[in-house]
């Protein structure tokens, strides 16, 4: 039976490989995962599909609906009915972690990019990891039943970066009835065979991840320059399948809060619908964890973020429940290390923010 508290801790199958290892989580935001082997079902309905409160790691989800926006667990209701059975309903694919971005807010795990750059701050030589994604997928594909699958989720690295996707995707039946959700950098444009491919499916969700634009979007998704995206994001809004809706993915930090406006304004004259006028949504959530974590966020910067957002605002309720603190430690030894590194200065990415770091200034 369909979980009450949660649909995606009895319906939801999110697969990842850590160390070489699939494993298996009801979903991307749960911190819990279990091997995916011969025992997953025990483990699965000892561990996920008997919860029936807020747990440890269900927090992103607590959060987010605190804060008065839309979490996982209730836009799972869009995917998985009552009636679903034990069988996954939505499906997520995290198999791999290349990527052509080493963003601040990102690390080693989700990004190759970041782990060759970690790998040469300490004259070391990057080793790619043995890849076992084709052997994830033949387990995936001949262990679960696919046939109730409505909803598909591919993140990365980039999942546009490799063709994981595309492989996934041939072993699906009935793509007439599922959904497919990418989330991608917005930095590649579709090949040709994965725009052939869209057609099938019943809905395309394109979510760009974008945590500004201009100079907030260059510093905080590097190397990707905000130009090219931007291109890309146009090009694809006049020329995708009917069936490919957008989405915006704003991940708010303590600094890039400041301007979400600038994203909002540049949605609403250029992203603001498909070609034949579904609307693009534009999401908000929290960065969790490093040094970019939103709780890092000084007092005279939550402060004026909300005297310049008003009260009904989804940055101004996302904000007002954060808990400043004063130590910046995390924060300054990555700008000091990566901003010399990248030829980057945060104080040029959020001039409007400087004044209210004074401790900071000297950081170069």
């Amino acid at each position: 039976m369909t979980n009450k508290f949660c649909r995606y801790l009895s319906n939801g199958y999110s697969f990842y490989l850590k160390d070489q290892t699939l494993q298996l989580k009801p979903c991307c935001w749960h911190r819990e995962h279990i091997v995916f082997d011969d025992t997953y079902k025990i483990q699965r309905k000892e561990r996920f599909e008997s919860i029936n409160s807020w747990t440890r790691s269900c927090q992103e989800c607590q959060h987010q609906e605190d804060s008065k926006h839309l979490s996982l667990r209730q836009t799972g209701r869009d995917w998985i009915t009552e009636s679903s059975h034990s069988d996954p309903v939505t499906i997520d694919i995290h198999l791999d972690n290349e990527c052509n971005a080493a963003c601040v807010i990102c690390d080693h795990n989700s990004s190759s990019l970041w782990a060759k750059e970690n790998a040469k701050s300490k004259n070391t030589v990057y080793i790619r990891p043995l890849n076992n994604v084709d052997l994830a997928i033949d387990k995936i594909v001949n262990t679960v039943n696919l046939n109730n699958v409505t909803y598909i989720k591919f993140f990365g690295g980039e999942p546009l970066f490799t063709d994981t996707h595309l492989k996934f995707l041939e072993h699906v039946p009935f793509p007439e009835n599922i959904t497919i959700h990418y989330t991608t950098n917005g930095s590649i444009y579709p090949n040709s065979k994965t725009l052939e491919t869209w057609k099938k499916f019943k809905l395309i969700i394109f979510a760009a991840s974008l945590d500004g634009i201009d100079e907030q979007f260059n510093y905080i998704r590097w190397p990707l320059p905000w130009e090219k995206v931007s291109t890309n994001l146009i090009r694809l809004r006049d020329n995708a399948p009917y069936n490919v809706i957008f989405r915006v993915e704003f991940t708010v930090n303590f600094l890039n809060a400041y301007y979400f406006d600038r994203l909002e304004t540049w949605v609403e004259n250029n992203f603001a619908t498909n070609r034949v006028g579904d609307t693009t949504e534009l999401n908000i959530h929290r960065c969790f964890g490093g040094a970019w974590d939103l709780g890092m966020m000084p007092t005279a910067i939550k402060n004026t973020i909300l005297q310049k957002y008003p009260q009904n605002h989804q940055i101004h309720n996302m904000i007002k429940h954060i808990s400043t603190q004063s130590s910046m430690v995390p924060w300054n030894e990555f700008v000091s290390q990566w901003d010399h590194h990248r030829g980057n200065d945060w104080k040029t990415a959020f001039p409007d923010l400087v004044q209210y770091m004074p401790t900071l200034l000297n950081i170069t």
